[in-house]
């Protein structure tokens, strides 16, 4: 047997798989962070126009639910 790699599993070696998980971890929470900080300006008309959003959709769904009655 040769000592050359032919693609061996992530799962082989588990100091390695930790060590790739806690990068990813990382990765994602920085993600989320930098995320949640070029929102937060515009955060407020999200929340709102989606609660309209809503609010609109509740209205329609009334108004057709009371037209099906008749």
């Amino acid at each position: 047997m040769s000592s050359e790699k032919k693609g061996e599993s992530p799962m082989h070696n588990p100091l390695a798989w930790v060590v790739r998980a806690c990068f990813m971890v990382l990765a994602a929470t920085i993600a989320l962070n930098l995320a949640v900080e070029f929102l937060r300006p515009v955060l407020p008309w999200i929340v709102g126009g989606s609660a309209l959003g809503a609010c609109a959709w509740i209205a329609v769904a009334v108004v057709r639910w009371r037209r099906s009655r008749w």
